[in-house]
């Protein structure tokens, strides 16, 4: 494992799929006063920025019908889209993926509305997610793109396929069952977790139910010090509280009017899932997987974040599909 000179891991998040690399904090900077301290969470992010810039990963915003999307965009060639889950944004849960595909794509990544810096005056619903979308695409010029979607981004992408098949090269679900779901294996998760609905868990109200979400998304669980879960709620969940209950509690909703209708113009696609995942179980993977007559692809020893956790084995999977 690598160690910094600050004796820190980097802190992501991703979520349904929140992804959190932020490291063992040492012990005299959780006891220093007050005043001798900085944010962690935020310096990681700055630093995570200056990465971007320096490999020519280039911030931007886009202002346009009510929507403020923020994005990243870099690299050159073909398109691909990433699109995160529930607890992060752009940044933190697709860094490191970026980063790398950048040297042979044309990379886009979204803070997708009411995350990250992202927000919008539309419904908070799926379908403002997939407009938004389209939008962004359209005013870069973009016609055709795979999209990459990691749990409730797998969610979008899927709707986005289904609404403009003709903007969709590939489609890579990413421990997301998109329109298969089986929504009373929501109920299994509230009553391990003594929640009255799904929202408490993926829309956290304090610092302490972050640490609940980390340990839900991850194989490898780990205790983040109460400095940093305050640091990651107020800078990732702090805000737009109602909006993203309401994306989360309408998605089941929404999921029923795609099971009704059929979808015709399926991608081609693969799914990739963490044989471990708590969030969403490998059976859930593998329905989906035919559903759309995909290839499937389960990551050993690797939870709901597997993208972060296992995140060689899933570069390697997925460099190898976009190759084809």
């Amino acid at each position: 494992m690598h160690y910094d000179n600050l004796n820190v891991h980097r802190a992501f998040f991703v979520s349904f799929n929140f992804i959190y690399q932020i490291t063992p904090i040492i012990l005299p900077i959780t006891i220093m006063p007050k005043f001798f301290r900085f944010n962690l969470t935020k310096w990681s992010q700055k630093r995570g920025l200056k990465k971007f810039k320096r490999n020519g990963i280039f911030e931007r915003v886009l202002d346009k019908n009510g929507n403020h999307i923020h994005y990243f965009e870099g690299g050159s060639g073909e398109t691909v889209v990433l699109i995160h889950g529930f607890g992060g944004d752009a940044q933190v849960t697709w860094g490191k993926t970026i980063l790398d595909l950048k040297k042979d794509f044309h990379v886009i990544a979204l803070d997708l509305l009411w995350f990250g810096q992202s927000h919008s005056s539309s419904q908070p619903n799926l379908l403002s997610q997939i407009a938004t979308l389209k939008l962004l695409l359209d005013e870069i010029g973009i016609t055709e793109a795979t999209l990459v979607g990691v749990s409730y981004g797998g969610f979008v992408s899927m709707a986005f396929s289904y609404h403009y098949p003709e903007s969709v090269k590939k489609l890579v679900m990413v421990d997301s069952p998109g329109f298969t779901y089986n929504s009373a294996l929501l109920n299994d998760i509230c009553q391990a977790y003594k929640v009255q609905s799904i929202d408490e868990i993926f829309v956290p109200k304090n610092p302490a139910e972050v640490q609940r979400l980390f340990n839900l998304a991850f194989y490898k669980s780990r205790r983040i010090p109460k400095m940093i879960l305050r640091e990651i709620y107020n800078l990732y969940f702090a805000q737009h509280h109602k909006e993203l209950t309401q994306l989360m509690t309408s998605l089941l909703t929404e999921q029923d009017t795609y099971l009704v209708n059929e979808f015709k113009n399926k991608p081609k696609s693969i799914v990739i899932w963490g044989e471990e995942d708590n969030v969403f179980p490998l059976a859930e993977g593998r329905v989906l997987s035919e559903y759309l007559n995909s290839s499937f692809v389960a990551m050993p020893q690797s939870g709901h974040a597997m993208n972060i956790e296992s995140f060689q084995s899933f570069q390697k999977v997925l460099r190898t599909f976009l190759a084809e």
